[in-house]
């Protein structure tokens, strides 16, 4: 069998900033991203697209979101493109709730089907497969911070059972934000896995990832669009992986044009900041399509650059949406080293002081950074990432 994996769609995707035009562009981008996905599949002739989690942005929907997801999932139909979907945190299912679950909704339409584990009174767990052809595959959901322990446990029932040649879909990713929920702290807990299981698809991770280097076998493709505008676009990707060969071929992605630049300015002033600035602009090529993210580093020690205004002249010259930020360079006399001071990194090393949080300061301060931002990105649900952050300061 061939398929296609991909992860993280978050289709229904909505900013809560920014003007009406770049709010609505920016919820179309997640359901043509996604259409571009179904192109490649049916361009590679694959049996099945794999999405590991996050199907959606938010576990509610609204009347235009469902539709557009049918008729996409109705186009994967007439191409006879089976599609295979887990849950991720922004579209778990809470156990005995499936009734409220809109990914069972589509499963029962036939639509989607949804490898999945049931969790018994005693605690045990029954996993519930699906076949396409002679494959099978495994779905583990959305683990959370015990995503190393059921990994294992997986494993031991695969042994158990003799399992052989599956693949296993699963809402994780290597560790690099271990403050964040749901993500695998302990890489050898994926070799357990490697004498039973042909492939892993993982999610969460919003850039390409993949293990070991030589012969991998469990990857992250990535989100196909930007989920955060910091991310790298050259690490959105999709994986073909063939059951027969073991072979796999990585597909790059087109999210949204995103022009990135940082400048350096010696303004000491406000009329000084805007000559400058304005000097800088006509250097960048910009659409009415482009997404403009721009950082300032001011070398002026008592000057804060009006950001405000320098994205509204982005704007002028006709982006769909500005973003300007500034940092600070203060040179300390005496030294030849610098140090770059933002907004974040201010709070960060304030947060850091409060002694309540122990040894954990570090990991604590920076959640609170990440919730913030989940907020500001109109996802309220950020229980995942304060419990490990609580969990973080416990243990300290």
């Amino acid at each position: 069998m061939k398929f296609l994996h991909c992860n993280d769609l978050h289709l229904g995707k909505k900013p809560s900033f920014g003007s009406e035009a770049f709010k609505n562009k920016r919820f179309e981008d997640y359901f043509n991203a996604f259409k571009r996905i179904i192109e490649q599949a049916k361009e590679n002739s694959v049996e099945a697209i794999l999405v590991a989690g996050d199907f959606f942005d938010k576990k509610e929907t609204h009347p235009n979101i469902l539709s557009n997801t049918e008729k996409l999932l109705q186009k994967c139909k007439e191409h006879k493109i089976k599609v295979v979907v887990i849950e991720g945190n922004h579209d778990l299912i809470y156990r005995n709730k499936e009734s409220e679950s809109w990914l069972i909704y589509l499963e029962n339409k036939k639509l989607l089907q949804r490898p999945f584990v049931k969790f018994l009174e005693n605690n045990e767990k029954e996993y519930h497969s699906i076949f396409i052809g002679e494959t099978e595959i495994f779905g583990l959901g959305y683990p959370g911070a015990s995503v190393d322990d059921e990994l294992l446990e997986f494993a031991a029932y695969c042994e158990k059972n003799n399992k052989q040649d599956c693949v296993v879909l699963v809402h994780t990713a290597l560790g690099n934000n271990e403050f964040i929920g749901g993500f695998l702290k302990d890489k050898s807990v994926l070799d357990k896995m490697k004498e039973r299981i042909i492939y892993i698809a993982g999610g969460h991770g919003h850039r390409l990832q993949k293990y070991p280097e030589i012969q991998p076998f469990f990857f992250v493709a990535g989100s196909p669009e930007y989920c955060d505008l910091a991310e790298n676009p050259a690490l959105k990707t999709a994986i073909i992986f063939d059951t027969h060969s073991k072979e796999h071929k990585i597909l790059e992605q087109t999210p949204r044009s995103c022009i990135k630049e940082t400048i350096t300015l010696e303004s000491e002033s406000a009329e000084q900041f805007r000559e400058e600035f304005d000097k800088f602009l006509p250097l960048l090529s910009i659409s009415a399509e482009d997404i403009v993210i721009i950082e300032i580093r001011s070398l002026a020690s008592d000057f804060i650059p009006d950001v405000k205004w320098a994205e509204k002249r982005v704007l002028e010259k006709g982006a769909l949406f500005a973003e300007v930020k500034w940092k600070r360079e203060n040179f300390r006399s005496g030294f030849s080293s610098k140090k770059v001071n933002s907004q974040e990194e201010i709070e960060l090393e304030q947060i850091k002081k409060w002694e309540h949080w122990n040894k954990a300061s570090d990991v604590a301060a920076k959640a609170l950074i990440e919730m913030r931002k989940s907020v500001r990105d109109g996802q309220h649900d950020i229980s995942s990432i304060f419990d490990s952050a609580l969990n973080s300061v416990v243990k300290s």
